[in-house]
């Protein structure tokens, strides 16, 4: 017989096993709708459109990637283009930064982001592998079909460097198919570039060690012979005024002597039937018209001495005073030895706001700046050139607008005008022309008369005219930026050598945007938040100022402000900035008693 204790013990355990047994299907339910829910997820169009709703661009292709990457194993990941862009954008950035970021999101190892890089050989002298990337597409892009063409080298380190997956040491002279066992101390870059859309690509680069005019002009028609065979019009090529650049024109038939008006000639042939134009640099044009200005300190023209004091007396005033007359000159444009490559700066003397500067000192009399008219008229003109031959902008107005069957004669009158000034300017008696700072002066007519040429020439087309001509395509700007991205890898390298720059090149055809992050990092685990709240400092210490300030006391502030004596040109200062902040503010009000007030 069972005990009453027994009994009631076993009454216990049994109704404890069936609350175990609840709790058991309760898990498994659960179970099974977490698992339903996960099944799920990844092909609800709800989900997907929330997404779409709430992200865009790389954030959703990001979010997608990941949500896909969490059904698969690490063997099945497939990688779109976006997120192959983004890996190689951030492995050229900084590796560190990318194994960092790698930990958080299913991204590529490094070894596959060198093996898609390491498919393109990337050799001295023409790129096959870009030839045949043209070729396919000019088929389907027209825009691609007008071009022009851009050369310039760029300083290497001269230094022999082992290649072991060439078995064979890199830094000598090549040209692709000739290596010389000289060192090569410059790289010679060639550059395509769209004249309708934002299109640029590296065509070919050559290990080089002061290349000779002769050499220069072959590679040059040999690349534009290349180009036009897979259907790409180059309609000019840019450079530098370098004197190996000269020669090599004048070796394909040009003729820069503009007093020769019978023979001058600023455009070559290719194959008996191709015409291209040639065009100087208008950026490297104006630093040696202020380098030559600044050296000589006075160029004589019809109108008068053009003089360099001009420039300097209005920076000392600016430094007097505390304040400038509409314009960024500065000690470091007047001392310039130190930036001389700086294109801003030159482009910033000989400015607009420099020539309002010397002519409203001259109007008020100032005896420094008298007989400033010449000084005045010379800035204006090289102002307004340059902004007509740097148009990059389709909807800007006035000399920086593009060129168009509207203003193209326009333009003409401009630069023939131009033309005859720069002629007759003179250093010491001497025809500017016949000195030995005469580059800045016939780069700029030549310039001129081949954009001119060229604009005509794509606005009146058979096929396809063109509706207006932006000036900075031809730029060579282009080049130089690229070659700053070559700078920047690996932490402002100012001068890699042979087999750095063939590596940077291969990556920069294979990445879209550049930045370098550079720096030590130390792998220690960290407990999770901050020591000190990551906050910016003046932030921290800002205390809000009580507010106190009674209308006595305001009355009397405005007093002593109508008290204080700050000077002439102060005065007209402050005016000119309180009428740019009053017709900002008009423009976003609507009361008509507020704005009369104003």
């Amino acid at each position: 017989m069972i005990s009453p204790t027994k009994e009631e013990l076993r009454r216990k355990i049994h109704i404890l096993q069936k609350k175990l047994n609840r709790r058991d299907l309760k898990i498994k339910n659960f179970k099974t709708l977490i698992d339903g829910i996960k099944r799920n997820v990844p092909g609800s169009d709800e989900i997907i459109s929330i997404l779409e709703n709430n992200f865009g661009g790389f954030t959703l292709n990001l979010l997608m990637h990941e949500r896909k990457c969490k059904t698969l194993d690490k063997q099945g990941v497939r990688y779109t283009n976006t997120m192959k862009d983004f890996s190689k954008t951030l492995y050229f950035y900084s590796p560190k930064a990318y194994a960092y970021v790698r930990k958080l999101f299913t991204l590529p190892h490094p070894s596959t982001i060198r093996s898609w890089i390491s498919s393109f050989k990337c050799e001295p002298g023409f790129l096959t592998e870009v030839f045949l990337f043209l070729k396919l597409e000019v088929k389907d892009k027209t825009w691609l079909e007008d071009c022009c063409l851009i050369f310039d080298s760029m300083s290497i380190r001269k230094q022999l460097t082992w290649e072991p997956s060439k078995g064979k040491y890199s830094g000598n002279v090549d040209f692709g198919d000739v290596e010389s066992p000289d060192l090569a101390s410059e790289v010679l870059v060639f550059m395509v570039v769209s004249l309708t859309k934002r299109f640029k690509c590296p065509i070919a680069f050559f290990y080089i060690n002061k290349i000779n005019s002769s050499l220069l002009s072959t590679l040059l028609t040999s690349a534009i012979k290349q180009l036009h065979e897979i259907g790409i019009r180059i309609w000019s090529v840019t450079c530098d005024g370098a004197s190996a650049n000269v020669q090599c024109f004048k070796k394909l038939g040009c003729n820069f002597d503009v007093n020769d008006i019978d023979n001058f000639n600023c455009k070559f042939t290719v194959e008996n039937n191709l015409e291209v134009n040639v065009m100087f640099d208008a950026c490297h044009m104006i630093k040696l018209a202020r380098n030559a200005l600044a050296d000589k300190k006075i160029f004589k023209s019809e109108e008068g001495n053009i003089n360099w004091m001009y420039i300097s007396a209005l920076n000392d005033i600016q430094n007097s005073i505390g304040f400038k007359f509409a314009n960024k000159l500065t000690s470091r444009h007047i001392y310039y030895r130190n930036s001389i490559m700086k294109v801003n700066l030159a482009a910033q003397v000989l400015s607009s706001g420099v020539a309002d500067a010397i002519q409203y000192l001259k109007n008020k009399r100032e005896e420094q700046f008298q007989n400033s008219e010449a000084t005045i008229y010379f800035i204006r003109q090289v102002d307004r050139i340059f902004d007509i031959l740097n148009s990059r902008i389709p909807f800007s107005t006035g000399f920086k607008s593009p060129i168009n069957s509207g203003n193209i004669n326009t333009i003409k009158a401009v630069f023939e005008q131009t033309i005859n000034y720069l002629k007759n300017l003179k250093i010491h008696e001497i025809p500017i022309l016949s000195s030995g700072r005469k580059m800045f002066a016939i780069g700029f007519i030549i310039t001129m008369k081949s954009t001119l040429c060229v604009s005509y020439q794509l606005l009146n087309k058979s096929q396809s005219p063109l509706k207006f001509v932006l000036t900075y395509k031809m730029s060579q700007d282009h080049l130089e930026l690229f070659f700053g991205c070559v700078r920047a890898r690996g932490g402002s390298n100012n001068n890699p050598n042979s087999v750095q720059f063939k590596n940077t090149l291969r990556q920069l055809l294979f990445t879209k945007n550049i930045t370098v992050e550079s720096g030590n990092c130390l792998n220690l685990d960290l407990p999770e938040g901050d020591i000190i709240e990551f906050r910016s400092e003046k932030r921290s210490l800002l205390v809000e100022p009580a507010n106190t300030m009674n209308e006595s006391e305001l009355e009397t502030y405005l007093c002593q402000l109508d008290s204080i004596n700050l000077g002439h040109y102060v005065n007209d200062i402050l005016d000119y900035i309180g009428g740019y902040i009053v017709r900002g503010i008009l423009n976003k009000i609507i009361c008509p008693e507020c704005i009369h007030l104003l």
